[in-house]
């Protein structure tokens, strides 16, 4: 079992009349769903709200076969993303204060065990004390299940908790096997060359260029690959379907622990990283992180 820690959204997409749709989002909720549709055993760990949003996204969860019994409901509402689209690329406004997400505290620690891997990031790093649980979480994970960390930085959300969260990104990064960055939070949390985090515990570093592919860094070099083109309807969530691609390849190769990654062959984590993008691009040409199902990428 795959399990996915961090937010549960509801993204609120503009539609042709210039109206919203309420669709469920997230990068947690999106990569357990998109590894779901992948035929892989996915869980979610989020503060979940049982407001009308949060039941929509729980109907969500449950339709799609991800397994949110990890997920406390909580009196608090679910934190909204209202999305505008410019060319295609989501722009975020976020409405987080108070919500069911943030509500996390250690008293609702979840059962690891059955977790062969864990899947952490997003805006649910940012504020305590649910951020403080997530990399206890990492910590208690020890060194034998695989760890993916995909920092997806938003700065709107960060105001007065810079340092903080700076300081538990980089104590998280050491912990992580697998860690994804964009563009975007490179510029924002290390201009350093991304290959120099192999140092640490990663054995895989992988940087995403939107349109432009993906750089995947590991004890073989620098490997890039393009993105296919494609009629492109939106990108929202296609870097957690990508994470999702990535690892649904490594778990059917038979490579899901730190210490068969870490020595895999090139060919391994290549098929890996082509299959993530296959995909993420995939699912930027329907609406929302609309992921692929296993069939469809046949």
């Amino acid at each position: 079992m795959i399990l996915c820690c961090g937010e549960a959204v509801i993204d609120l997409l503009p539609k042709a009349d210039g109206t919203t749709r309420a669709v469920s989002g997230g990068a947690a909720v999106n990569t357990a769903i998109a590894l779901s549709r992948l035929g892989q055993s996915a869980a979610l760990f989020a503060g979940l709200s049982n407001d009308t949003h949060g039941r929509h996204i729980q109907t969500t969860l449950k339709a799609e076969g991800v397994d949110f019994n990890r997920s406390p409901v909580m009196d608090a509402p679910c934190p909204q993303a209202i999305v505008d689209l410019v060319d295609g690329s989501p722009q975020f406004t976020f409405c987080d204060q108070d919500s069911a997400g943030r509500a996390l505290s250690f008293l609702h620690m979840p059962e690891i065990e059955a977790a062969q891997a864990l899947v952490l990031g997003g805006l649910s790093l940012i504020h305590r004390p649910a951020a403080g649980v997530f990399e206890a979480l990492m910590q208690m994970a020890g060194d034998s299940r695989l760890i993916l960390l995909d920092v997806n930085i938003r700065p709107a959300l960060i105001e007065d908790q810079e340092e903080d969260y700076r300081k538990r990104l980089d104590r998280m990064m050491l912990m992580a096997d697998v860690l994804k960055f964009s563009d975007e939070d490179l510029a924002w949390l290390r201009p350093d060359p991304p290959e120099q985090l192999l140092q640490g515990r990663a054995s895989v570093v992988i940087h995403t260029h939107g349109a432009d592919g993906v750089t995947l860094y590991s004890r073989h070099g620098a490997q890039h690959f393009p993105a296919a083109p494609v009629p492109v309807k939106d990108t929202v969530g296609a870097g957690d379907i990508f994470n999702a691609g990535f690892l649904a390849s490594l778990n059917t190769q038979g490579c899901m622990t730190p210490a068969l990654m870490a020595k895999s062959e090139a060919a391994v984590l290549n098929r890996a990283a082509a299959y993530g993008i296959r995909s993420a691009t995939f699912s930027v040409t329907r609406h929302g992180a609309d992921g692929p199902t296993k069939e469809e990428l046949l």
